[in-house]
């Protein structure tokens, strides 16, 4: 049976806006995390769930960029309709908050999350 966790609470929400934030990471399943986290999120991209899309400007294709699309950021975006738009700082708050959740349940997997936490962080500038 495939298992999600519980990453991000309500109250772990910076503001009631950032809602589509804790219903996507929390659409995860355990047993695709570390690839999400390691092979799109570190990389600058995004990935979709059962209920929605985390997208980087990099993922957008040419028709997006031609009607105006572009973005700066990380955008969080439900099937409902429902969106949010993060600067990567206040994005970084988020993952490494899930990712410190999700080393709970997976404690071995602890040297490959950093790392690309490390990366993520490189790759956007973000000193904190």
């Amino acid at each position: 049976m495939l298992k999600r966790l519980d990453l991000l609470t309500e109250s772990d929400l910076l503001s009631d806006e950032h809602y589509p934030v804790q219903v996507i990471f929390n659409d995860i399943y355990v047993d695709q995390f570390a690839d999400i986290v390691i092979n799109y999120i570190a990389r600058g991209h995004g990935f979709g769930t059962e209920y929605g899309a985390c997208v980087f400007p990099d993922d957008l294709d040419e028709y997006d960029i031609a009607t105006g699309g572009m973005f700066d950021g990380v955008e969080f975006g439900l099937h409902n309709g429902e969106e949010t738009l993060l600067d990567y700082d206040t994005f970084f708050y988020y993952l490494k908050k899930v990712c410190e959740r999700y080393l709970i349940e997976k404690l071995n997997e602890t040297d490959i999350i950093r790392t690309a936490l490390r990366d993520f962080q490189f790759r956007y500038n973000i000193k904190n």
